[in-house]
């Protein structure tokens, strides 16, 4: 993080930064598609855990208590100097869970590839409670936002990737139309 700069900010700078990237072969038509996504806990950054003990760190002071999760994702054409940006912002509701179901989620390793150490649809470890906004933001990539995105900034009309979404996360997510109507939700 830049010194002074607010979480919203460094996920934005960090999903255009990667938007940047030197592709080589790519054609002028080409379409560059990043996202960073981050937890943001009592107003600082949690990250993927350096470790074991990092991990069980983060998760037991999340315990029982709220956090945002923010996805920015960068859409950018090759001939394009400037990405185009979208921020997705999700309130998760994290559930009581004990120190020994913290220890057996750390010990699956799969906490240790996560921002905030978990993953909301982990169904053995089921971390949260409840939350607000975009679920899909919070496994990595809110399709809706990405859509809009390329549809409004890119010219791309794609598959309803919404619906899709909805299908495989067998969930039905009550910001999707007011997303695609333009509403700066979720």
């Amino acid at each position: 993080m830049l010194e002074n700069e607010a979480p919203e900010q460094y996920v934005r700078r960090v999903a255009e930064l990667k938007s940047r990237v030197d592709l080589g072969n790519a054609s002028v038509g080409d379409i560059i598609i990043s996202a960073d996504t981050i937890v943001v806990f009592d107003g600082k950054i949690l990250g993927k855990p350096k470790d074991a003990l990092d991990a069980i760190a983060m998760l037991t002071a999340m315990r029982a208590g709220e956090h945002q999760v923010m996805t920015a994702i960068a859409v950018r054409r090759m001939d394009q100097t400037n990405a185009r940006l979208e921020l997705c912002r999700s309130k998760v509701k994290m559930r009581a869970y004990s120190d020994a179901e913290i220890q057996g989620y750390v010990d699956s390793g799969d906490s240790l590839d996560k921002a905030g150490a978990y993953a909301i649809q982990d169904r053995g470890f089921h971390p949260t409670e409840g939350f607000a906004g975009c679920m899909a933001s919070v496994m990595g990539m809110p399709l809706c936002h990405l859509e809009r995105l390329l549809r409004r900034d890119a010219g791309y009309a794609w598959t309803d990737w919404p619906s899709i979404c909805q299908m495989k996360l067998e969930y039905t997510c009550p910001i999707t139309s007011r997303v695609m109507a333009g509403e700066d939700i979720g």
